[in-house]
């Protein structure tokens, strides 16, 4: 492994490990448990913590996981939308990014095609007819 992805590496671990350990109680962090006890541990221990975890911080977990699967096939560093690298300065800042800056702009110019929300009591259009053996509002 060279040493640039090597040093990536750490840099995504890290990232990953200041996520989860934002979720580990106290009780968690003793030194009397060995290592054996704490492997057995870790798999209830990681299902709680994701049961806990934000939005924001699951999500940026998963980019994190996505990115070092990127790393290891070979494709990190490279825009996911449009194949071109990404810009060493916003891999610097988001390790875990998947998009050049570009694609990001255009993502958030780009009106999404799915309806939102907007307070009004309208219903959103049915995606599947309704059988016929069920009644109408």
């Amino acid at each position: 492994m060279s040493a640039n992805k090597r040093e990536i590496r750490e840099r995504l671990e890290a990232r990953r490990q200041s996520l989860l350990s934002r979720y580990r109680s106290t009780s968690d962090r003793t030194n009397d448990r060995t290592e054996r006890d704490a492997a057995l541990d870790e798999e209830p221990w990681v299902a709680h913590v994701l049961m806990k975890m934000t939005d924001v911080d699951l999500r940026t977990l998963e980019s994190v996981v996505r990115a070092l699967r990127r790393l290891d096939g070979g494709t990190y560093g490279i825009c996911c939308s449009c194949d071109e690298a990404i810009e060493p300065a916003r891999l610097a800042a988001i390790p875990e990014a998947a998009e050049c800056v570009d694609c990001v702009r255009f993502a958030d110019d780009t009106p999404s095609p799915w309806p939102m929300a907007t307070g009004e009591s309208t219903p959103l259009p049915r995606l599947h007819p309704r059988p016929a053996s069920e009644p109408t509002a």
